[in-house]
């Protein structure tokens, strides 16, 4: 590039009006529309979906049956359940004194 064309440049650049930046736009109703307006059928019904999935669950937790704390008898019969499971017993000590140093 030559001076005449670097100089020709900058004078076109310095008489270009100067527009300041747009602002950035916050998160709001136009710009979910716009994101919405974006998406394709398949990704909003997978996202209805899965609302609609997370709001029954909830619901279920919140308002679903609550589990009964024992199994009620049956004809007057009731499972006791397993066994109780023995302790471990420790392993022999040796009969007689190590040294030291083990």
């Amino acid at each position: 590039m030559t001076r005449a064309q670097a100089e020709e440049m900058a004078a076109a650049a310095a008489a270009a009006p100067v527009r300041p930046p747009e602002p950035r736009r916050r998160a709001g109703a136009g710009m979910r529309a716009e994101v919405v307006g974006a998406m394709t059928r398949d990704v909003k019904l997978l996202v209805g979906v899965g609302a609609l999935v997370l709001v029954a669950g909830l619901g279920w937790l919140v308002l679903g049956p609550s589990r009964p704390p024992t199994i009620p008898p049956v004809l007057g019969w009731v499972d006791q359940g397993p066994p109780p499971v023995p302790k471990r017993t420790p392993p022999p000590g040796p009969p007689f004194k190590l040294p030291w140093w083990k």
